[in-house]
């Protein structure tokens, strides 16, 4: 019958090469005008729908998981970013920290001796300025003695690595 020559004339030419097969398996993905070729086609392989919507459904899964997967991965970066910038942040934190008690350590060694004795340890507690700075590490001017014995390894002198390493020890720091 005519009808049906024409009908099979009609779908060879959506289906016959890869080129037209791929442009009709987009149109049937968009729902572009899909169902009348699918009827069609149900003329003469009555499931054919069911590979069409099988075809969707497979498709759309793929884009969605391809589509999370670009997202867990663009989060993931920026996580990873994130805890680097976190990391660098805390890293310049700790040398504002250090170079901190290097400038107090210098100006509470008045007599540029390389160590700090008592009389200069106690100077930098009635000192205002100096004062500040232990407010701000948490030490009062009650604490001066007992700080004084805890940084000292028994000799009088607090060296740097005696005031740095106790500071550190005393406050929790790495």
């Amino acid at each position: 019958d005519d009808s049906r020559k024409a009908k099979l004339t009609y779908l060879l030419e959506l289906y016959r090469g890869l080129d037209k097969m791929m442009f009709t398996l987009v149109q049937v993905l968009t729902w572009d005008s899909m169902h009348s070729f699918i009827r069609d086609t149900m003329d003469f392989l009555p499931r054919a729908w069911l590979f069409f919507y099988a075809y969707i459904a497979v498709a759309c899964l793929v884009l969605m998981n391809l589509v999370t997967a670009i997202i867990v991965e663009n989060a993931s970066q920026m996580s990873a970013n994130d805890q680097q910038q976190m990391l660098h942040q805390k890293q310049m934190q700790q040398r504002r920290e250090v170079q901190s008690l290097q400038d107090m350590f210098e100006i509470m060694d008045q007599d540029k001796s390389g160590t700090i004795s008592w009389k200069e340890f106690r100077q930098s507690f009635k000192d205002e300025a100096m004062l500040k700075k232990w407010t701000l590490l948490d030490f009062k001017q009650e604490d001066c003695r007992q700080l004084f014995q805890m940084l000292d390894d028994g000799d009088g002198q607090i060296n740097p690595t005696e005031f740095f390493e106790g500071l550190i020890k005393l406050k929790g720091g790495a």
